[in-house]
């Protein structure tokens, strides 16, 4: 039995996440048709996690992205 967040099947096409400034916070996010995509955001304050534009899940917006990070 296999224990995932991530589905089994369906995964053929490789999933490319960059590394961007998004509202002046240091986000990962997923690239799409559609557009970005947040996943992950890197901070160390605990009230940045709780801001409504910062849930995972959420298309980001192209003008508020600033620059890719490395």
């Amino acid at each position: 039995m296999m224990y995932s967040i991530a589905p089994i099947y369906g995964l053929e096409t490789p999933v490319e996440y960059v590394q961007v400034e998004y509202e002046g916070f240091e986000v990962l996010a997923c690239k799409t048709e559609t557009g970005y995509i947040l996943e992950r955001v890197y901070s160390t304050n605990p009230q940045d996690f709780l801001r409504e534009n910062l849930q995972p899940g959420k298309l980001l917006e192209n003008a508020l992205i600033k620059h890719s990070c490395r």
